[in-house]
């Protein structure tokens, strides 16, 4: 059976009383009813004088437990400043929570098994891959030394590097794709690029005056 939902409301008027003890409910205190201007009861004397308030902050809980309580008061404050209600938690039972704080519990152990085993997923995916880059530079580049396509692609493939291997393009083995990530090998590797740096010239220019030298050595690769 679904659970039944009812508004409770923080009053924010002086002289609401309940309709069954007739007490004057105090601004600020619960009072429960399908709207703010109707009238209605105080909490004691509602269906969830015995219910306990979870607080808001965890959707789980708050999810689970309302469908483990036969009742489900929502409790709501107006805002002033932005001139609506809000909701500030919610009264169900208690054994609903124990049992929502049971079933949160366990699919967090669920969650963080998968999360593992997903790892581990794309861990052999990444090595698949690193292999089918490198067979696909082999292909474009054939004399290219041996073994030197798979050490390119690994760099160029490195998680989180956003190198060219990591682009959607480079996953499709686009040849542009696998130029630039031979390039990027040939200019650390075959040249004295990184040496340069740190002496008055800039990367543009660096790149620019080896361009040449890489050209020749991506071509004899070919």
């Amino acid at each position: 059976m679904a659970t039944i939902s009812q508004n409770i409301y923080l009053t924010k008027r002086e002289k609401l009383h309940c309709q069954k003890c007739k007490k004057v409910i105090p601004k600020g205190k619960a009072f429960v009813a399908e709207k703010e201007d109707y009238n209605g009861l105080c909490l004691s004397c509602s269906p969830f004088a015995s219910y306990t308030l979870l607080p808001p902050g965890n959707v789980a809980l708050t999810r689970r437990s309302k469908k483990h309580s036969k009742l489900c008061g929502v409790l709501l404050f107006w805002n002033q400043r932005r001139r609506r209600y809000e909701r500030k938690g919610q009264y169900v039972e208690a054994k609903a929570i124990v049992q929502a704080e049971k079933e949160c519990s366990s699919y967090e152990v669920i969650r963080a098994n998968n999360n593992v085993k997903a790892a581990e997923k794309r861990l052999v995916q990444d090595k698949v891959y690193i292999q089918e880059f490198g067979k696909a530079i082999r292909a474009y580049y054939p004399n290219c030394p041996a073994k030197r396509e798979f050490e390119i692609a690994t760099h160029s493939c490195e998680k989180y590097s956003g190198r060219v291997g990591r682009t959607a393009a480079a996953k499709q083995f686009d040849t542009n794709m696998i130029d630039l990530a031979v390039e990027a090998h040939i200019r650390h590797t075959e040249t004295n690029y990184d040496a340069r740096f740190g002496k008055g010239m800039r990367k543009r220019l660096i790149r620019a005056d080896l361009k040449g030298s890489i050209e020749r050595i991506m071509l004899s690769w070919k």
